[in-house]
């Protein structure tokens, strides 16, 4: 990945010795000397670069000639307001305009340097520590959620599966495994709640739907399709009055892998049950709760007490 930093500064001399210090760091620098051009720069960099950094006194607009005080603030509000997550850096040679900023600003928040040598090699080091998380902030929020609920594995209220009805290894549909994904909605309606991550298996690898469920659709709006598919199988399964415990289905999206997220918010307002098929194609009730990292099955005693114990 490329290096790239914004410079907000009037003299163009220092630009040009800022440029020199930059690429010993092995970073290129697009340049702006207003907050005219500030905004027009980031807009179109701020995918780009790791950092803006920004003279404590600059221009307002392009066609001004002496440089505004007041531009700091303009430009740290404009960026809390516009691209919070943009690191942002003031460089300055002026004592009397730091302490004029000190003055109206938490200083605390700001990385602030003086144009020195070594208030230089100390932004850079800084600014190294921001291009390695860059990658992080260039995500997206659902996909910092996803990786968030990735990293914290399977547990008590969260589940992965990789598929709703179709089997990874032979590669067809099979409606049989609908059971395992519906077990572990039983199992959280009657706990605490969860999510259940469908597209990922038991390593943490994302398979995505396209190679497993979406298979299985033909619908152009394939997502569309998928959500009408589970609402159908919870109505049939649990009820249409069961949608009361379920968030909105989500979709995360990581480089072309789709994921489902079915979420229960919580413990049921009465036992919820599922039809379990036997070998014998008979069928018979069952009843899950969520452990700390799978669905356990109750029976006699035991789920006539848990009933007991969480219903009245």
């Amino acid at each position: 990945m490329n290096k790239f930093l914004l410079l907000i500064d009037d003299k163009e001399e220092f630009k040009e010795d800022f440029k020199t210090i930059a690429q010993r760091y092995g970073y290129q620098i697009a340049w702006g000397k207003s907050f005219e051009d500030l905004k027009q720069k980031i807009a179109q960099l701020h995918l780009q670069i790791t950092a803006v950094i920004l003279d404590i006194k600059c221009l307002m607009t392009n066609d001004q000639e002496i440089e505004k005080e007041d531009f700091i603030g303009a430009a740290i509000n404009f960026l809390s307001k516009e691209y919070p997550n943009v690191p942002r850096m003031i460089l300055t040679g002026d004592e009397k305009a730091l302490d004029g900023f000190k003055m109206f600003f938490n200083s605390e928040i700001e990385d602030i340097y003086r144009k020195e040598p070594e208030q230089l090699d100390a932004l850079f080091q800084k600014i190294d520590k921001h291009y390695v998380e860059l990658p992080n902030r260039l995500l997206s929020y659902d996909q910092l959620e996803l990786f968030k609920l990735i990293n914290e594995g399977e547990s008590k209220h969260l589940e992965f599966k990789s598929s709703l009805q179709y089997c990874t290894k032979s590669q067809t549909q099979n409606k049989e495994l609908r059971f395992e994904v519906l077990k572990n909605i039983a199992a959280f309606a009657n706990s605490e709640g969860g999510s259940i991550l469908i597209g990922i298996d038991d390593q943490k690898n994302i398979l995505g739907l396209e190679s497993t469920d979406f298979l299985t659709l033909k619908n152009e709006n394939i997502e569309d399709e998928y959500r009408l598919l589970i609402d159908s199988i919870i109505e049939n399964i649990f009820g249409n009055d069961f949608q009361k415990i379920l968030t909105d289905l989500k979709f995360y999206v990581y480089e072309g892998k789709t994921i489902c997220r079915i979420e229960v918010k919580n413990k049921n307002y009465s036992p919820t049950f599922i039809f379990r098929k036997r070998k014998d194609n008979s069928t018979s009730k069952a009843f899950f709760i969520r452990c700390f990292g799978s669905s356990r099955e109750l029976t006699d005693v035991e789920l006539n007490k848990y009933i007991s114990a969480h219903w009245k």
